[in-house]
């Protein structure tokens, strides 16, 4: 419970300074709805994973607009993260890094 406090009012005090400095607005949900995908690629206990996770995502909505967007009429890379995170949870649901997570009964 101490650690998830901390975390929580870490994550607040960064969102007080980036809010007083760059400005809220509107534009910001593009940032806040990227890092879903990017965690579940990484998985959600691994810390190199996300940062792994935020390359691929990266590179492959870059790669994908140029490569894959003119057949499908460009705008790829606005849901390309969001279709590779579903696949990630069809076949991996842990991620790249993370813990497989085994209950025996």
């Amino acid at each position: 419970m101490i650690v998830w406090s901390v975390a929580g009012f870490a994550a607040l005090v960064a969102g007080v300074i980036w809010g007083s400095k760059l400005g809220v607005q509107f534009s910001l949900q593009q940032v806040a709805l990227k890092a879903l995908p990017v965690v579940i690629l990484g998985g959600l206990t691994s810390v190199p994973g996300a940062i792994i996770g935020g390359l691929l995502i990266g590179v492959g909505e870059k790669l994908s607009e140029v490569y894959i967007g003119p057949s499908l009429g460009g705008g790829i890379e606005i849901w390309f993260a969001y279709v590779l995170a579903l696949v990630f949870l069809l076949f991996r649901p842990q991620g790249l890094f993370g813990e497989k997570i085994i209950d025996r009964v």
